[in-house]
Parts: structure tokens; C-alpha cells; sequence
């Protein structure tokens, strides 16, 4: 989530900055705040688990082309004393870390104090967070090193317990920050991957790389490395040249060895698009997270209809974590229009309004969409908004149920806090939180062991639309 118009509170008007937020940061210790929209846990990974970085969705307003940022822009948050219950005694450090003592004090107090201004729950979810405050202030002066520091943050925000408000080190948020601009640049084989318990499933061959050079495909899975269970870990990466031996199997067929030499690869995260039989399209959104994906999505969309007009879609959002919230507006842009659905948090409501964009007109195809239960966060919006607003095909199985909106905010040193600070709910008053997306059918197989000629849910879409051709 690295490239967008960041966001800072104080008492005056937000106003655009043009300077360094870095070097704001560094220099006023102030804390900024982005938004986005929480994703499940449960994430692909570019050979290994990316744990819950690219489980997010960004509602942040889409970074300006220019040097001038387009919309509002850094506030600095200022934690209210008042609000901070006191402590009978302050606790003289055993060891001071490396942080010095008074910046852990105020970054300690900073995310207390969002999560007390700022949480969706005015009960905390059952939490007494001024109690929290007592309990992990003193274990917080006590920190022997900078990594016990941030590992009670992490524990104390994790309290609450909402698969969305987390607290990430510097090093995380970093790497947070690299994954959102789709691209990837190591030494390994060249495969996204999304761990299973049967193996890890191969969700994207990079061209040209050595996993491509060798018949790797997606939908293939990875079953062991080098004659020992593959368990999604970082086991694909090593020293260029050399080489790792596969056990993979494909969709119905029966496990095989393959040997790759790793080398330098250059991946790009990319929706995939193709038409099937019929004149049918297919879309594959695999996140939001992207910066640019809605452009590629407008792009891919109007190649596929300069070659010949389509009389359906299937928009593939299974395995979609979620993403950005001006992806998620671009991406609905091409199918509705208008007031789609409400934000909401304790100090009222915003709706979700979807205005033209520069791509394809799509509003008069009809549309298949395909979920399954790592759907989530604005990956299950643009579903339900299409199956409320667009009379979208749901094919599938219920998705996450995990679209709370979190805002990000950026602490002094590196450090990142998010914070679950809105709902949603669709125009007809469903809050998809905890529930998810209802598929209206539900097929309740894994997609993932078949072939895209024998995907079930693909399957299904395809006898939906031939019903639709039927019928007229």
C-alpha cells in the first residue's frame, strides 16, 4: 500500500503537502493515517507465506499522476492525555532497547489512544482497554530489545481480536509496502503461491521463468522440495544457479518430479483475462491490492472487447484477499453506477458512489461471479454489489465475511497501526461482516483440484449464461 495521498489529523482544515512525509515524519515524530479495508488471513503468497501482509483492502484516494497530490494529505495526530487512564507507578527500564526510552513511551500512548479514539466498537469487543493500558505500559518499559518491544504492541492490539487491527514492525510495514506494487523482484523458480493442506496450489506461472521453462502451470501443485513436504515456506528461494527438485501434480493427473534452476526473477502481478466458448469473457482479479491493477483491468477489458463484443462475464474474484479502495471503484465502474452500498462508523455514514470511468461500458453484460471463503474484504464488496445492484450470478461458497474498513496509521520509527474503523453495507441494509456473500449457487467443491475446462463453478457460469440465451 506504499503509493497513495496519506492522511494526518489536526485541529486546522487538512491541507495538501507537497514535501517529504518521510522526512515529516522523521523530523515532527508525528503520526499519519491512511485507509483501507481489512482482508482475511488467509493470503497467496510469492513463494512463501506473505502472513497477513497482503491481506488488506485500501480505501486510501488513488495517488495523484503528478508531483501535486489531488486530494487531502497529512495530519498529525496528537494522543489526548485525558483519555490515558494513569498508572500507580512508572517502572524504570531494565535494559533501555535501542528505540530511545521516550519515543517507545510516545509510540506506546499513540496506539493506545487511536484505537481509543478510533475503534468501530465503542465496547471494544468485551476488551476493557483501559485496563489494557495498565497492563502493558509497565511491560512496555520493561522491554529488554527493540524485537520484545514490538512484539508486545503487536499481542496488546491483537486484544481486540477482529481479524483486522493489527500492529506492524518496521520491517513488516516495509514489506507491506513493497508487495503493493505488484512486482517482484528475487531469486527463485517464479510462481505465486497460496499454501494448502495438500500441497501448495500454484496460482500464477510468471512468463519466461524458470518454473514456465519447465511446464509449471496454474492450478499445479507444489507437493514436496527436494524429497520433503512443501509447506508454502521460503524453501524455492537459493543461490542463483542453483537447483530444487519438485513433486507436482497437476489437476488429474498423478505426481511427477520436475528439476528447476533457480535464477534472478522479475514477476508482476497481473489480472488474467481469456474468452471461452460462446463468446463468453474471463476475468481474474486475483487482488485489489495493487496500485495499478485498475487500470490493467481496464485495459485487459477493452482488449477483450476490441476483438469482438461479449455476451457474458465471469469475474473470478476466488482466492481475492482484497485491495485498495480506488481499485475496488474502478473495478465497479465498468459494471454500475451511482450509490452502490454505505460506510459506517460511530459518527454516521458515506455511501460508496460509483462514477464513469475511462474504460468499457459493461453495464448490459450479464455477469457471473465466482467466490469461494477466501473472498474477502472489498473483493466481497464488488461481489455484493454486483449480485445487489447488477443482478450479478453468484457461483460458489459463502465468502470470508471480513470487509471492515481499517485505517493505517504510520508511527514514528516505521512502525504501522491498523485500525478496523468502518463497515458496510450493501443498499439493501446486509452488513456482510461475519456473514459474507451468499452465492445464489452453491457448489461446494474445491475448484482448485480440477482443470479451468472442469472448474466447477466455471461450469455453472457457463450453464447460467446459456440459460439466460434460452430463454430470450
Amino acid at each position: 500500500m506504499a503509493l497513495m495521498v496519506r492522511q494526518k489529523q489536526s485541529a486546522m482544515k487538512p491541507r495538501l503537502v507537497v514535501g517529504s512525509l518521510l522526512m515529516i515524519l522523521l523530523l515532527t515524530g508525528c503520526t499519519s493515517v491512511r485507509t483501507l479495508a481489512q482482508g482475511s488471513s488467509e493470503t497467496p503468497a510469492l513463494e512463501q507465506s506473505l502472513a497477513a501482509t497482503s491481506t488488506e483492502a485500501l480505501a486510501s484516494p488513488r495517488p495523484s499522476s503528478t508531483s501535486t497530490p489531488t486530494t487531502t494529505a497529512e495530519v498529525t495526530i496528537t494522543p489526548t492525555a485525558s483519555a490515558t487512564p494513569t498508572a500507580s507507578a512508572s517502572p524504570t527500564p531494565v535494559t533501555p532497547t535501542s528505540i530511545p526510552y521516550a519515543q517507545r513511551e510516545q509510540i506506546f500512548s499513540e496506539v493506545w489512544n487511536i484505537i481509543h479514539q478510533n475503534y468501530l466498537y465503542p465496547d471494544f469487543r468485551g476488551v476493557d482497554w483501559d485496563e489494557v493500558y495498565l497492563e502493558y505500559k509497565p511491560l512496555i518499559q520493561r522491554a529488554k530489545s527493540n524485537e520484545e518491544f514490538y512484539a508486545l504492541l503487536t499481542e496488546m492490539v491483537a486484544l481486540l481480536d477482529d481479524r483486522h487491527s493489527r500492529f506492524l514492525a518496521p520491517s513488516a510495514a516495509t514489506f507491506e509496502d513493497a508487495f503493493s506494487t505488484g512486482l517482484e523482484s528475487y531469486v527463485g523458480i517464479g510462481v505465486r503461491l497460496v499454501p494448502r493442506a495438500d500441497g501448495s496450489f500454484i496460482q500464477e506461472v510468471y512468463p519466461d521463468s524458470p518454473a514456465a521453462q519447465v511446464g509449471l502451470q496454474a492450478r499445479d501443485r507444489i507437493l514436496a522440495i527436494d524429497g520433503e513436504p512443501f509447506d508454502g515456506g521460503s524453501d524455492l528461494y537459493g543461490p542463483e544457479g542453483t537447483e530444487v527438485r519438485l513433486l507436482v501434480m497437476s489437476p488429474g493427473g498423478e505426481p511427477r518430479e520436475v528439476t528447476v534452476v533457480r535464477r534472478a526473477v522479475q514477476g508482476r502481478i497481473v489480472p488474467i483475462t481469456h474468452r471461452l466458448e460462446g463468446d463468453i469473457g474471463y476475468l481474474k482479479l486475483p487482488t485489489l491490492w495493487v496500485n495499478d491493477m485498475d487500470a490493467q483491468v481496464s485495459g485487459a477489458l477493452t482488449d477483450m472487447i476490441a476483438e469482438r463484443p461479449i455476451r457474458g462475464l465471469i469475474l473470478d474474484l476466488r482466492g481475492n484477499p482484497g485491495g485498495w479502495n480506488y481499485v475496488l471503484t474502478g473495478v465497479l465502474g465498468h459494471f454500475v453506477r451511482g450509490n452502490v452500498g454505505l460506510f459506517f462508523n460511530q459518527n454516521g455514514t458515506k455511501p460508496l458512489m460509483i462514477s464513469e470511468n475511462a474504460g468499457p461500458d459493461l453495464r448490459s453484460v450479464p455477469l457471473a461471479v465466482l467466490v469461494d471463503d477466501t473472498t474477502a474484504s472489498y473483493a466481497e464488496v464488488i461481489a455484493g454489489v454486483l449480485q445487489d445492484v447488477a443482478h450479478a450470478y453468484v457461483v460458489g461458497v459463502p465468502t470470508a465475511g471480513n470487509t471492515e474498513t481499517i485505517y493505517a496509521y504510520e508511527l514514528v520509527g516505521g512502525a504501522r497501526l491498523w485500525v478496523a474503523q468502518e463497515g458496510f453495507k450493501l443498499l439493501n441494509g446486509t452488513n456482510i461482516e461475519g456473514v459474507g456473500i451468499q452465492p445464489d449457487e452453491v457448489i461446494d467443491l474445491d475448484w482448485t483440484t480440477f482443470s479451468e475446462q472442469e472448474d466447477p463453478h466455471v461450469q455453472a457460469a457457463l450453464r447460467y449464461f446459456e440459460h439466460l440465451s434460452l430463454g430470450k
